[in-house]
C-alpha cells in the first residue's frame, strides 16, 4: 500500500517542520469530519489514479484535474482545501488523530471491496 508509506512519510516531514506552528486559523475553514472525508476520498482517487497512468506527467495532469473535478462536488475551493489542510497538519496531535480516522476509513472501504469481490 503505497498510499500508506506516502502519508506517513509526509506526516513525518510534516512534524519536523516547525514553521508551520501557529498558524492561524482560516475563515473557511472545513470541519474536521468533513476534512477527514475529503481527504480519505482523495486518497482513493489517487490511488485509483495511481494504477492507471504509469507516466508521472499523465498521472499528475489528470490527478491535479479530478482533485479539483473532486473539490468542486463538496462545494469546497482549492485554496480552501490547501489552507484547512495546512492549518491541521500544523496541530501535530489533531493532524495525527485525523490520519489515524483517514487509515481506518480506508481499511474499512479494503474490507468492502473485498466482500464485494
Amino acid at each position: 500500500m503505497r498510499i500508506a508509506l506516502i502519508i506517513f512519510i509526509l506526516w513525518g516531514l510534516q512534524s519536523c517542520n516547525s514553521e508551520l506552528h501557529g498558524l492561524k486559523k482560516p475563515d473557511k475553514l472545513i470541519p474536521k469530519d468533513q476534512m477527514i472525508r475529503v481527504m480519505t476520498d482523495m486518497l482513493i482517487l489517487e490511488g485509483h489514479i495511481q494504477t492507471t497512468y504509469t507516466s508521472v506527467n499523465r498521472y499528475y495532469k489528470v490527478m491535479s484535474a479530478s482533485g479539483r473535478s473532486y473539490l468542486k462536488t463538496q462545494h469546497i475551493s482549492q485554496k480552501q482545501y490547501e489552507d484547512s489542510f495546512a492549518y491541521y497538519s500544523s496541530k501535530n496531535e489533531e493532524y495525527r488523530g485525523m490520519m489515524e480516522k483517514v487509515m481506518e476509513n480506508l481499511q474499512k472501504e479494503s474490507i468492502e471491496l473485498q466482500k464485494k469481490s
